[in-house]
């Protein structure tokens, strides 16, 4: 639980800044050149839809993988690592399902 905790203290900010630097452009207005708060909370309430599906994937995964890696007799630290990388794909899978598919975050 604290190896979670820590990887969601880190990823999670870095993320929200990166996505509002890269996509800052659509949150503003062109004609006034003001902030357009409806936009942005309208993407802010579909990411956080498209974080939660993931998230749970990936928490249910990493805690359920590292339970079967240990069971199966792997040393700690693999099975934590194993176990890692195993919910990343799927998180990863599904939170780009979830935000081209699902929430529909880009469209043209």
């Amino acid at each position: 639980m604290l190896s979670l905790l820590t990887e969601y203290s880190v990823y999670i900010p870095i993320f929200v800044c990166l996505f509002y630097i890269d996509n800052r452009y659509r949150y503003f207005d062109p004609l006034t050149g003001k902030k357009d708060y409806k936009i942005l909370k309208k993407d802010m309430r579909k990411l956080f839809t498209a974080f939660l599906i993931s998230e749970i994937a990936y928490s249910f995964s990493k805690i359920s993988l590292t339970y079967q890696f240990l069971q199966l007799g792997a040393v700690p630290y693999q099975a934590s690592m194993l176990s890692s990388l195993t919910a990343s794909v799927i998180s990863f899978v599904l939170i780009n399902l979830a935000v081209f598919k699902v929430v529909k975050l880009f469209r043209k």
